[in-house]
């Protein structure tokens, strides 16, 4: 439904109109970014509608702009140049309707390249987000198309849904037999809705099994598979981040089991971070971490006594640290 839905939203840009800019929100792991990618890659492949998806994470304006002119039809030269001559050549180029996925768009730092976007001609922006009322609040007001574009929600995937995905997966990589449908099924019970828990639970239980000599996968083996797909999740994701939240990661997971107050955290992170931001950036940081898994705190950390600390405090940021 929901790939119906975005198609419907972008099907303008198939006969040469620019779509309406949009928005996908959903919790992690149902489907918004791949079910994104591949309806823009059949539009692409279909219709020669070109496109491009960008990090919004930690990225600077420029940054965000860059990646965006290299995947321009119609910007030939982008190297070497600085803000304003990037705008100015994505302004200057004649283009056909040109799609811009901004996903983890709760990461974006620097609004003001909403507006940039939203005066170029021909660009609509596919905003990929968790937090609905969140991510249109951080909106400039000037951009009206994206303030009141629509919005295809995504929600967890049902456990007859995740089964089938986990089939798929088997049915690719794995030989017959090596784990039964009973198996599967347990996996896509346990996950929650979350492709991205379910598919690392499944590597995880055929990866123990190999480890411990099991021809297939043992009912403990996939017992076990679920703390290690968690511990990798939270991994990659910690590695998906911009050098601010490992810095803030960082502090917290350093302050040890007994936690670390806010004020305390914007201190230590202000005397760590190369480029400290402000009060506000930490916040979202924090948030983010937690969303993501790898912190935690007291409550539901609204009050400035209240202790965060790491979910995992063997797991470091990509960062050097002390050997603790």
């Amino acid at each position: 439904m929901q790939l119906d839905d975005l198609s419907g939203v972008l099907e303008p840009a198939t006969g040469g109109e620019p779509a309406q800019s949009c928005w996908v929100i959903g919790p992690s792991g149902s489907g918004k970014t791949s079910t994104s990618r591949f309806l823009l890659e059949e539009l692409h492949v279909d219709f020669g509608v070109p496109w491009v998806r960008v990090e919004c994470v930690g990225a600077s304006r420029w940054e965000l702009l860059r990646d965006i002119a290299a995947e321009h039809p119609k910007v030939a030269q982008h190297n070497g140049m600085g803000t304003a001559q990037l705008l100015t050549k994505l302004d200057d180029a004649d283009s056909d309707p040109f799609l811009i996925v901004l996903d983890e768009f709760d990461g974006l730092e620097v609004p003001e390249v909403l507006i940039d976007l939203d005066r170029i001609d021909n660009v609509s922006m596919i905003c990929i987000g968790h937090d609905e009322a969140e991510a249109i609040a951080s909106v400039p007001n000037s951009v009206d198309d994206l303030r009141n574009g629509p919005t295809v929600r995504f929600e967890p995937y049902t456990t007859k849904a995740m089964v089938k995905i986990l089939q798929a997966r088997a049915d690719t990589g794995l030989q017959p037999g090596v784990v039964d449908d009973d198996q599967l099924e347990r996996i896509a019970d346990e996950v929650a809705g979350s492709a991205r828990y379910g598919v690392q639970s499944l590597r995880s239980a055929v990866e123990l099994g190999e480890e411990r000599g099991h021809t297939s996968v043992t009912d403990e083996d996939v017992a076990d598979s679920f703390e290690h797909a968690k511990a990798r999740i939270r991994e990659q994701l910690l590695a998906s981040l911009s050098r601010q939240y490992h810095v803030v990661y960082r502090v917290i997971r350093e302050a040890g089991e007994d936690g670390i107050r806010p004020a305390d955290l914007l201190e230590r992170y202000r005397e760590q971070s190369d480029d400290p931001r402000g009060r506000q950036a930490v916040m979202k940081y924090r948030k983010k971490l937690k969303r993501y898994g790898l912190i935690d705190c007291e409550g539901d950390g609204s009050s400035r006594w209240h202790r965060w600390w790491a979910v995992d405090d063997t797991l470091k940021a990509p960062l050097r640290e002390p050997v603790l």
